[in-house]
This record gives C-alpha cells, structure tokens and sequence, in this order.
C-alpha cells in the first residue's frame, strides 16, 4: 500500500500522539465475532457489490451505505479519520475493517466498514425522555474532550449521533475532527455544518474547531431535541454569523435546559 507524503504525514502525526504506529497494511481494527472479514478488504470484495448496496446518506467527505450482514460502508474515509475513530474509543462507532481501492496499479485506503447503528431523530424522541437523551449527548461529547480522548469532534449534530446495538449513543463522521493535543492544528482540514457554527470561529473563513465549537454546536443540537425543529433553517448564515445570531431561547419552556444552552452559545460569540 502507498500513500500520498501528506497522508502519511497527516496520519503519522495523529498516531504518534495517542502512541500508534502507523504501518503498511493499515492496523487491526477493533472486531466483532460475526464480522467474517480481515482487518482490511477491498473495493472488489463480494460484500461490496454494488448490486448489494443499500445506500444511507451523504457524509461530509463521501457516501454511507448499508452493506450484507448489517453493517455500514463508509467511503473516502482517510487514513488519518481512521487513527482518529480509533483513538476516540467508545465514544466513536468502531471501524470494523479497513476498504482499499486499487487506482493507477496502487491500493489507497478508500473506506471503513463499520457498525451499522439507528440514526438520531431528535423529533422522534417522547417529551419525557428528552432530558435524558440530553444527558448522554453532553457526557458523550464531554467525555471526548477530557484527558481519556483529548477530541474535538468539529461537527457536532444530530445527525452524528447514533445508537448502536448496544443501546449506547455515539458519534460518528470524524473527518473534521482533530486532536486537541495536535499544535499543528493550523493545517487541519476539514468541514463544517454552517447551522452549527459559532460566530467566533468565523464565516465563510474559518479556522480548526475548538473545544467551545463542539460546545456551541451541542447547545444548538440540544436546542434542536426539546423544540424538534431545525435550527436556522433557510437562513443566510454567513449573515447570521457576522451578527452573532443564534436560535431564539425564548422557545425552550425549560428554565435549566435554557440556560445550559444560553451559555455555550455565549461562549461562542452568539449575542443572547
């Protein structure tokens, strides 16, 4: 396997700092008992027929499919997303085998199979177990800045947070994540859900996510669950930004919740 001198180095730099070796093949990824493949496969592979593809949605960096056996392929998923996923243990659906694409006599890590877990529909949750759902989004995201993990994620929402078959709720989609540890943060290169955006971090220019990103954009995606509306929808957002505007607080009935989400979107840079 070959690849590219920025994807090694991208990708050597994240491994050295949460202590990997970056190796040709890829590492073992975590495995689970029913899953028949090796740690890696590629585009040919019979379980990656297009005839068998179901397709699932569109993510930030390429296309999501459900696959034979109940799994999810993730397309152009980089070396560097990889060691990232991994490193973000529980808090991540985990990569189950490595999908290479074989381009110009070379195999290029293309894709990831993973867990195939239940999409969060934040309008389908009951009034009285939002609280709750809340709860584990906030410990979820907290527990992937703090010292086990040291993430940001860099594009909270909810629609990267699923429910996998152990009843857990985690985050997937971290092609825009970094290390918070990684001082070479300035080469980061990712996307972003403009929706989710924190007027600090500036529009349309806007430089690698912060921890107080990840907060405000959980602040919005809380909003999100208890009013079970879309956020900012059809706004001009570059607009919404330069103003410091945000979702209007006064549609949360809950006086705690209010203020939970009140100061994260304080913090970053909403005028509320």
């Amino acid at each position: 396997m070959q690849l590219s001198e920025k994807d090694l180095e991208d990708a050597q730099r994240v491994a050295d700092l949460v202590g990997l070796t970056l190796e040709e093949p890829p590492p073992v990824l975590p495995r689970i008992p029913n899953l028949r493949l090796p740690a890696a496969i590629t585009t040919e592979h019979e379980i990656l027929h297009p005839k068998t593809l179901e397709f699932l949605g569109l993510g930030n960096s390429g296309y999501v499919y459900k696959c034979p056996g109940g799994f999810a392929y993730k397309t152009q998923a980089s070396q560097r997303e990889a060691h990232l996923i991994k490193a973000a243990g529980d808090c991540a659906v985990p990569p189950l085998s490595r999908v290479m694409r074989e381009i110009d006599g070379v195999l290029v890590p293309w894709g990831l199979i993973m867990e195939l877990a239940t999409p969060f529909d934040f309008k389908r949750v009951p009034a009285e177990e939002r609280k709750a759902v809340k709860g584990e989004m906030v410990s979820l995201v907290e527990r992937l800045h703090g010292s086990e993990f040291g993430i940001v994620h860099g594009d909270i929402k909810p629609a990267n947070f699923v429910r996998c078959r152990d009843g857990r709720l985690r985050l997937c989609d971290f092609d825009s994540a970094r290390l918070i540890a990684d001082e070479k943060a300035e080469g980061w290169e990712g996307f972003v859900s403009e929706r989710y955006l924190a007027p600090s971090r500036g529009f349309p220019e806007y430089g690698p996510p912060t921890v107080v990103d990840d907060d405000y954009a959980l602040a919005i995606s809380v909003w999100e669950l208890f009013t079970g509306k879309d956020a900012l929808i059809d706004e001009d957002m570059e607009q919404v930004l330069k103003e410091g505007g945000t979702v209007d607080l006064d549609e949360l009935e809950d006086d705690e919740i209010r203020d939970f989400v009140r100061k994260r979107l304080r913090d970053g840079g909403a005028k509320v």
